[in-house]
């Protein structure tokens, strides 16, 4: 088992990763207003956006890796962002509760996960704003849906920063 110090470590660290995914997400925002007055015609702003689609993925993705490398501590390298992001949703008795409770918030950060896929190996390809919208749309929101989930779960990891500062006769 982890010793405190390394779980506040841990509880810092998911607050930096947070901000991140926060600081991104309005990143995203700023860059829709400037889209919407080209009217999502422009490649260069269609660029930017999914530029930030892929950020925000990546953020999300970081703070799932920091979890499961902790209590894990391995990630299958096959298929590992799909599975990091199942990983998520699972409650591991004994080790760590879910992260992610809302199968909806799943689905909807899996579309930026499989965005991110086909935005990293773009190639002779032109986003196309239709389907950029349904991304972008998926991403609204998402700091403000996330964030009971992430102080919940920070909660969680104080009482157990707290409990293992006990002595070992007095934990339950």
């Amino acid at each position: 088992m982890k010793d405190r110090g390394s779980v506040l470590l841990l509880v810092r660290e998911l607050e930096n990763d947070f901000g991140y995914i926060r600081d991104s997400l309005a990143l995203h925002e700023r860059a829709l207003l400037r889209v919407a007055a080209s009217g999502w015609t422009d490649e260069l702003d269609l660029m930017v956006i999914g530029s930030c689609l892929h950020g925000i993925y990546n953020a999300f993705e970081g703070y799932f890796f920091r979890i499961a490398k902790f209590f894990e501590n391995n990630v299958d390298r096959s298929a590992w962002h799909r599975d990091l992001l199942d990983r998520m949703s699972l409650d591991i008795p004994g080790i760590r509760p879910a992260l992610l409770t809302d199968a909806s918030l799943v689905e909807r950060i899996d579309e930026l996960r499989r965005f991110r896929h086909l935005f990293r190996n773009l190639y002779k390809t032109r986003l196309h704003a239709a389907k950029l919208r349904i991304v972008s749309d998926a991403a609204l929101g998402l700091a403000a849906e996330f964030l009971p989930l992430h102080e919940a779960f920070a909660s969680w990891l104080l009482a157990l920063a707290e409990a293992l500062d006990e002595p070992s006769g007095a934990r339950s």
